[in-house]
This record gives C-alpha cells, structure tokens and sequence, in this order.
C-alpha cells in the first residue's frame, strides 16, 4: 500500500532515530505525496549520521520541485556544508538566506559562521556572527569553537571574556573549548580560573571537562 505523508513522517523519524538510514530512505523513496516535513526529516536524518553529501544532493532536489527551507532545513544542510567541507554549496546557500531574509535566524546565522570557519575561512564565520544584533549561547559557542578549530587560542580566551561581559552564561560545550585552549597556550593560573568558573555551575565533573584539565 502506498504511505501518505503522514504515516511517512512517523517511520522515517522512527528509523532514524534508530540509526537505520536504508529503511528510512526506503520509506521517504515509496512517498509519492512528500511534504515538506517528509524532506525535512530525511534530509536532516541523512546529515545528522554524516551522510553530507546524499543529504546535500536531496536538498538540491527538493528544492529544484519548490519547496522552500526554513531555518530548521538550512541548519541542518549548513551543517551538512560543514561536514563534508563543501564551501561552494554553503555560499551558494548562504546566499539564498540573505536574498529571503533569513540571515537574521539566529539558528541560521550560527549555522552559516560554523561551516565558514569548519572549511577553514574562519574571518568570515566571524563576519557572520559580528554582524548578528543579538549573540545567543549557541552563537558564542560557535565563535570560540571556531578560533579554537583553527588554532588561535588568544582569540578564544578574548572571545570568552567578551561573551561573559555581554552576560551570556557559557556551559559545559563552552568551558570545555575554552580549557583545551588554555592547554595549548600553556597558561596554567589562566586554565585554574576558568576551572573554578566550570565548578560553579556544575560543570567540573563532565569528562570532556576534566580530560581537558588534564591535558593541561
């Protein structure tokens, strides 16, 4: 029997939820009336176990048939730009957000500034994220992630002091950037300050952070 939509959505996020891709794409292939959730779905299904390109070339087609992405598609091919380095694809994409005004997602605009600084043009991912009105956790966590992707430290430990200024409240992903960055550097009374800030929120006992503090 033929799947509608619907019924569609359900297995395909079930199956991917499972990590079983080939039945996910088996369901979203017998679809005839896919809608725009049923794109939605398998595409960020697909980019979300790294199969970039696959995920990429369905956002192609879904698009060539008139579907148009909102914030949460484009997060999700941005990521998949990212993953697979692809920089044509994201700046022909980018370029499609800014045309229909969706650069000023502040899901969208971090998404834009990761792949930039993941295909290594880290001053335009800061561009990107200089330029937003408002800086959310995730956008900061994406700034200094990305200095520290491309090896420089100093800007990492700048960038945190002004994220804290701003009052944003840095996390677990953030301490955890930030003390490997404090390894590098080899500062030592640097790391055991931003140590004592993890403790207050909590932050100490996570692995990723303590195999960090002990790296330094």
């Amino acid at each position: 029997p033929k799947k509608n939509f619907m019924s569609s959505n359900i297995l395909i996020n079930g199956y991917v939820r499972a990590g079983d891709l080939v039945s996910a794409r088996k369901v979203f292939d017998e679809t005839p009336d896919r809608k725009f959730t049923t794109w939605n779905a398998m595409i960020a299904g697909l980019i979300q176990f790294e199969h970039n390109e696959e995920g990429l070339s369905l956002f192609k087609e879904m698009h060539g048939l008139g579907f148009s992405p909102d914030e949460y598609t484009l997060g999700s091919v941005f990521s998949g730009a990212a993953g697979s380095r692809s920089l044509s694809i994201g700046q022909q994409i980018h370029g499609y957000t800014i045309k229909y005004g969706l650069e000023l997602d502040l899901v969208v605009n971090s998404s834009v500034a990761h792949m930039y600084m993941r295909n290594g043009r880290l001053q335009d991912g800061q561009n990107v994220i200089i330029s937003m009105p408002v800086r959310n956790l995730v956008s900061w966590n994406t700034l200094i992630a990305g200095n520290a992707q491309n090896g420089c430290p100093e800007t990492v430990l700048y960038q945190y002091k002004l994220m804290k200024l701003s009052g944003c409240r840095p996390n677990k992903i953030t301490f955890v950037t930030v003390l490997s960055s404090c390894s590098d550097l080899a500062i030592r009374g640097q790391g055991q300050q931003i140590h004592a800030e993890a403790i207050k929120i909590g932050a100490s006992s996570v692995v990723a952070v303590v195999s960090s503090l002990i790296s330094m």
